[in-house]
Parts: C-alpha cells; sequence; structure tokens
C-alpha cells in the first residue's frame, strides 16, 4: 500500500472531524450560556434587582449593576444559580471583588475593631517589614504614628530594583478562557509574593492581558478577572491590599503581532509595573 495515496485523504478527515468537533462544541456552548443567562435573569427578577446585566463565557457570568452594592448583591444571587461557576460584580467604575470588598469593610485596614490591626498588616503573622524600620524612640507606644512613619516614598534605586526582579517572574498562566489560575500559575503567584515581600516599599499595577481570539469586549472582561483573581491571590498570600492596583487591557496592547500560536501565547500575560 502506497502511504503517498493512504496518508493525504486521512489527514483530511482528521481535520474535518476536528472542526465538526468544534463547531458543536460552540453550539453546545453557547445553548448552556443562553440556559444560564435565562435562569440567572430570573433569580435576580426574584431578587427585585433591576437594572443588572449578566453576561457568560461558558459557566463564568459577569455581572454589571449601577452601583458596587447591587453588583455584589447581584453577583451573589447569579453565583447561587445552579450551573454556574464563577460570578464577578461589576461596578460604574470596574470590577468589584466579594472578598476585597468585605475586606475592606472588615479587615483591609485598622477601622475594623482591632487597632493593633495597623502595626502587623501582613497576613501571614509574621511582623511586618515596615514594622522594624522606624528608629526614632517614643513612636512605638503610637500605633497609627509609627504607621504614619513607614509610609515612606520608596526610592528610585529601590523601584527599579523591585521592577527588575518582577519582570524575571515567569508568566501566569490560567485555564483557557478563565480567570481560574492553573496550578504553576499559584506557584508563579507565590513567588511574585515573595519579590513583593522582599519590597515592601513599592506599591505595584497588575495588569492583565489577552490574546487576539474572541471579541474585545470579552477580552477586556477576561483580563480585567484575570489581573484581579492575581491581586486576590497576592493578598491571601500576605502582601497587603492597599499596596495593588489591577487593570485589564484585553488585547489592546499586544507583547508581539500574533501570527503563530505561540505569538497568541506570548500575548495573554500578566504585567507587574511599579508605581512611582
Amino acid at each position: 500500500m502506497n502511504l503517498r495515496t493512504v496518508l493525504p485523504p486521512v489527514i483530511i478527515a482528521i481535520v474535518g472531524l476536528g472542526a465538526l468537533s468544534g463547531v458543536q462544541d460552540t453550539g453546545f456552548r453557547e445553548q448552556i450560556e443562553s440556559k444560564l443567562t435565562e435562569h440567572a435573569q430570573s433569580a435576580l427578577d426574584a431578587a427585585g434587582l433591576d437594572g443588572v446585566q449578566v453576561e457568560l463565557t461558558g459557566r463564568d457570568a459577569d455581572v454589571t449593576a449601577p452601583t458596587d452594592a447591587d453588583a455584589l448583591a447581584a453577583a451573589e444571587v447569579v453565583g447561587d444559580v445552579d450551573g454556574v461557576r464563577t460570578a464577578v460584580a461589576y461596578g460604574p467604575n470596574g470590577p468589584v471583588a466579594a472578598d476585597a470588598a468585605t475586606g475592606a469593610v472588615g479587615g483591609d485596614g485598622p477601622a475594623e475593631g482591632d487597632a493593633d490591626a495597623s502595626a502587623s498588616p501582613s497576613a501571614d503573622g509574621t511582623a511586618s517589614p515596615e514594622a522594624t524600620e522606624p528608629t526614632s524612640d517614643g513612636e512605638a507606644t503610637d500605633d497609627e504614628s509609627a504607621d504614619d512613619g513607614e509610609k515612606r516614598e520608596p526610592t528610585r534605586a529601590e523601584r527599579e530594583k523591585a521592577q527588575e526582579d518582577l519582570v524575571e517572574i515567569p508568566n501566569i498562566t490560567f485555564v483557557t478562557d478563565s480567570a481560574r489560575l492553573t496550578r504553576d500559575g499559584r506557584r508563579v503567584v507565590r513567588e511574585a509574593a515573595e519579590v513583593l515581600g522582599e519590597h515592601p516599599e513599592v506599591e505595584v499595577r497588575i495588569e492583565g492581558h489577552t490574546d487576539s481570539v474572541g471579541t474585545p469586549r470579552h477580552n477586556q472582561r477576561l483580563s480585567e478577572r484575570r489581573a484581579e483573581e492575581v491581586l486576590d491571590e497576592l493578598v491571601e498570600l500576605g502582601v497587603e491590599r492597599d499596596r495593588l492596583t489591577s487593570r485589564g487591557y484585553g488585547e489592546s496592547e499586544p507583547l508581539v503581532v500574533p501570527r503563530t500560536f505561540a505569538d497568541l501565547e506570548k500575548n495573554r500575560r500578566v504585567e507587574f509595573v511599579v508605581l512611582s
């Protein structure tokens, strides 16, 4: 049997089956999204939440409301809908993380309960590096004054060194078309937390970027969710919340012109930018 005459039809058949499978998967996904959107909207109507928009990507929901409070409430309602995996809240100024919001009310600073919390902001239970820096006597008994003394501006050399170390961190990876970190992605975020712990004086913006597959609107939302997910993970690892901000750029700032799958992979990234 001549392989040259046999292989082309086999290859064509395999490619055809793959394309058919892709079309079927796309159709099935659209059916799921449509059904979950209907269920989510019904749940919102039952909860009396008006003016809320729900957009499903697979089983992940983006919930947009006129106020942050309504967005959080709506995200909670949609998140409880059977079949919905995640629900991310968006207020008038962008994403509103549920745990970040509760932290702002209950555990993001000294306003909640214990005044001593401002002297030990690290979530890992160890003393904050800044807490050991003040050398003036008499400040140690005044937590608020000591905290003010710790919030010094980093030098240019400190910012540059922090940026160099953050650039060396490998790319953070996510599950395809979602803001869920892969196992390797979580490992890299832990590495980033360690670097930030070595530079406690700097503030950092977490920037999310996607490839150009999909609609610009979807990619913009996805990049925002991924940047926020990294921020939340860093806070869980002990990085102070007030040192971090996040922003998504979608597909608007590609690292390279996408001509290959490898190029698309390079454009899917999270970057850490030290703020001046």
